[in-house]
């Protein structure tokens, strides 16, 4: 299956079944409902269940020096095929700048377990808003917000998500009190391991069992006979625990960024007792917080509570029956965040839309495009790149360029589109997609070319320079010639539509015709006459056409012979009063590929004979489309086809209606909005 979201742990982080660090236990049960084939999973070396089998991948080579830049190297080298929708960062902020540099189109969710002041790459202001300009922001508690925005680094997408746990079935509690977490003087063990001792030393109090389940490599705090010391554990083991343990400690002597111990207790209804330190108090919310962090008021708390046993119980009833952290909320925030509802509701289209040219370009491509946009429910700008350079040239910027890309910018700030669609534009600079992509971090960018992908014209490193920065790519020739350079599988075959306020002639309805075989070719749309000296291959196919055909049938082949081309209405009355048009593109790779030539003569009701090898048989069937292979071929059709004018319009009327019912400009939209926001498109039009 397609893989469709990255999800990278911290270096050294555990993801095994026993021992997994705290955001691998979060990452597993932010996982529990999803289907696991969609995620890479990237982390250190762990012995994992197989339900990630195919999903967790670790970096092999170990590297003496620079251990968190080659963790992250690796991702990006074995990875970057892959054109990720989202990708999850935890609590290395320092990962952020290589995964955006390498996957700008991707969406990053950085998830801050802990005091961003204290982690590598989010210390400075400056680092912190670069991960705000770049990442939607997931803090695990208000007090690590805090701590992020006291610069005024405020952002509303930025929230809290608190872990969820499942509430366990309730079991009357045991005479359990257990502590959770590294045995070292910042999680307070030594505050836990004293006032316990004490209260061992009480007869009334001496049945109660002290448990602990954590490890501390560099162990300083002496080991206790009173204490039950289970040492690492796994998560599952620990929940058993807070299922019978009455009471659960947690007294931090540092800044706790999270309060896990009393979410995990709650959920089990374990009476959690914790410091006043960082996050903690922000999740005990029924239990007991020591203003003053000591063994002793510990253990004084630990006396009053443990005097009277029924209270004790109905405390605990109490926190079980209020548990307000539940797996289902959590799951859904979460699935929420990865699954954004994108809508596109705003578009910005940089094409060229002929404005110089308009009454004699009206049909192009990209002004149907257009049309269609301001047809549809949404808000649409435009600018054309040509006429906007072409007037914006001055001495301090005589290329035009700088002007053009100050004014994307602009444009992008005030009117924070959700969709830029680029037509054939190569005049922005890749530092322009970064920083549309920082002030809307989820705007989507796709790129339409329709001219041919043929190797005598096509270089697709000059064509998309800007690949790496686009979500989708359309172009109007089967994409499977391009299978290699597109590693990343961004490229959608798109035909040309039809628009019903331009193509909007019924030539078939028009009986006398004074031109019996049309063709008409350019030599650039935009520079309007013929350029002296250039040669087009299909000047010697239409010759030879012209040759064997007999000299009574008037062939009127614009473009060959120094015939002028003919644009916009003059160009539409020579279609109208032609019998027969040819449709013959330039290029040796030609499937599905025609200029936008095909969609105007059959849009405007023409009968066309349509040459055999760009496979439009594949969407018209030899009733509404009749394809020629070759000159000969062409002649003998030309002449049975003359000869039959009531089967002429009868092709020509179903192709039209094929056409403008099947491949209009609402249906082209839809296309590139249902590609855009991944919707199922299985046959759902004439071309997928």
């Amino acid at each position: 299956m397609y893989k469709k979201r990255a999800i990278i742990l911290p270096y050294k982080e555990s993801f095994s079944v026993d021992n997994a660090g705290a955001a691998s236990i979060f990452v597993k049960e932010s996982l529990i409902n999803e289907n696991i084939k969609e995620f890479i999973i990237y982390g250190s070396k762990s012995s994992i269940n197989k339900k990630f089998k195919n999903s967790f991948f670790y970096n092999p080579i170990q590297k003496k020096y620079f251990k968190n830049y080659n963790y992250i190297k690796y991702f990006i080298k074995k990875f970057s095929y892959i054109n990720f929708e989202t990708i999850e960062i935890h609590n290395r902020p320092e990962y952020i700048k290589e995964i955006r540099k390498n996957f700008p189109t991707s969406r990053i969710i950085f998830f801050f377990h802990n005091d961003p002041d204290t982690l590598r790459g989010s210390k400075s202001y400056k680092e912190k808003k670069y991960i705000n300009d770049n990442c939607q922001i997931i803090f695990l508690s208000k007090w690590i917000k805090k701590k992020f925005e006291k610069n005024n680094l405020i952002n509303k997408n930025n929230i809290v998500v608190y872990p969820g746990v499942k509430k366990s079935n309730y079991i009357p509690k045991k005479k359990i009190i257990f502590f959770c977490g590294k045995l070292n003087h910042s999680k307070g063990y030594d505050i836990f391991v004293k006032a316990t001792k004490k209260l061992k030393k009480i007869k009334k109090f001496s049945d109660w069992k002290i448990i602990s389940a954590g490890t501390e490599s560099r162990r300083v705090i002496p080991i206790e006979n009173h204490i039950n010391e289970l040492g690492q554990i796994s998560n599952k083991k620990v929940y058993n625990i807070y299922k019978k343990a009455m009471i659960s400690i947690a007294p931090s002597s540092w800044e706790e960024p999270l309060g896990r111990l009393p979410i995990e207790s709650a959920a089990h209804g374990s009476i959690a007792i914790t410091s006043n330190k960082g996050g903690l108090p922000e999740t005990n919310l029924d239990g007991f917080i020591l203003k003053n962090n000591s063994s002793n008021a510990l253990f004084q708390l630990l006396i009053k509570l443990l005097s009277n046993r029924n209270k004790l119980q109905s405390l605990s009833r109490k926190i079980y029956k209020n548990f307000n952290f539940s797996n289902e909320r959590f799951l859904k925030t979460i699935s929420k965040i990865r699954y954004k509802n994108i809508k596109i509701k705003k578009v910005f289209l940089i094409s060229n839309l002929n404005l110089k040219n308009k009454h004699r370009l009206f049909y192009s491509f990209f002004n149907k495009l257009n049309l269609g946009l301001k047809d549809y429910p949404l808000k649409l700008i435009n600018v054309s790149d040509r006429d906007f350079i072409r007037d914006n040239r001055g001495i301090l910027d005589i290329s035009g360029k700088k002007s053009f890309n100050n004014n994307i910018i602009d444009k992008v700030k005030s009117f924070k589109p959700d969709l830029i669609i680029l037509g054939h534009t190569d005049r922005i600079d890749l530092k322009t997609f970064e920083i549309i992509r920082a002030i809307k971090k989820d705007i989507k960018i796709i790129k339409i070319f329709i001219d041919s992908i043929s190797g005598e014209f096509f270089k697709f490193k000059n064509v998309f320079y800007d690949y790496k920065y686009l979500d989708r790519i359309f172009i109007s020739s089967d994409p499977n010639k391009l299978k290699k350079q597109d590693i990343l599988q961004k490229i959608n075959f798109i035909p040309y539509p039809v628009n019903k306020k331009i193509d909007k002639l019924k030539s078939y309805n028009l009986l006398k015709k004074e031109i019996d075989v049309f063709f008409a070719l350019s030599h650039g749309q935009n520079r309007g006459i013929l350029k002296p000296g250039k040669i087009d291959e299909r000047e010697f196919f239409l010759k030879k056409v012209k040759k064997i055909i007999p000299d009574n049938i008037k062939c009127y082949f614009v473009g060959i012979e120094g015939i002028q081309p003919v644009w916009g209405y003059k160009f539409y009355n020579k279609i109208q009063n032609s019998k027969i048009l040819i449709n013959l593109s330039r290029g040796k790779y030609k499937k599905h590929y025609s200029s936008d030539r095909i969609s105007t003569l059959i849009g405007n009701g023409c009968f066309v004979l349509n040459e055999e090898k760009n496979k439009y048989s594949d969407f018209f069937n030899k009733n509404e489309l009749i394809n020629f292979k070759n000159e000969y071929d062409l002649k003998n059709k030309i002449l049975y086809y003359l000869k039959k004018p009531k089967l002429r319009k009868k092709i020509s009327m179903r192709s039209y209606y094929k056409y403008h019912s099947l491949m209009n400009t609402d249906l082209i939209i839809n296309y590139i909005l249902d590609v855009i926001l991944s919707k199922k498109i299985h046959k759902k039009y004439l071309w997928s």
